[in-house]
């Protein structure tokens, strides 16, 4: 892992994630104070399943892969994709393990950082990553709806095939 320096690099990176372009420069150079741009080689691990981090990650370019106890449950790959996020609804250890498929840069904030900012800064601060956590949750409850669909669809085909009656999902 590399720390990324500069701040016009930096602020020009964050520039790159969608959910930040709304914010000035005044407002980035904050969440500055409590990030770090960090760059990953390939096959470095980023995250541990079961290790504390306070963090959330943003991709800003690369590519990643999340896997549980082992198994790939997805990859990451767009701007803006974020993973940690859990971090901000629990203070559990990390759920699953990320880890660099390619070379890979990514906004790493401190979520315990946030305390440590001014009264206005925290709300400001906190108003941007509830913005993030409702478009990841949103996105991922699309997903999810989508694949429960796809597995329906299968299991009827497959019903239909073997000449089983019943619909999926009738009792």
């Amino acid at each position: 892992m590399q720390v990324l320096q500069g701040n016009g690099e930096i602020i020009r990176a964050l520039r790159k994630i969608p959910t930040l372009q709304a914010f000035d420069k005044r407002d980035l150079r904050k969440i500055l104070g409590c990030s770090q741009i960090l760059k990953y080689g390939p096959g470095e691990t980023i995250t541990r399943e079961d290790e504390p981090d306070q963090r959330i990650y943003f991709i800003v370019s690369g590519k990643v892969r999340v896997t549980r106890q082992g198994v790939e449950i997805k990859v990451l790959a767009r701007t803006g994709d974020v993973f940690g996020e859990m971090r901000l609804l629990s203070v559990s250890a990390r759920t699953s393990s990320v880890s660099a498929i390619d070379e890979t840069v990514c906004l790493a904030t401190d979520v315990a950082a946030m305390e440590n900012l001014r009264k206005e800064d925290r709300v400001a601060f906190a108003a941007i990553y509830y913005m993030v956590m409702a478009e990841v949750l949103a996105r991922r409850l699309k997903e999810t709806s989508d694949e429960l669909t796809r597995v329906r669809e299968e299991l009827q085909r497959l019903k239909t095939a073997t000449g089983l009656s019943g619909t999926v999902g009738s009792a």
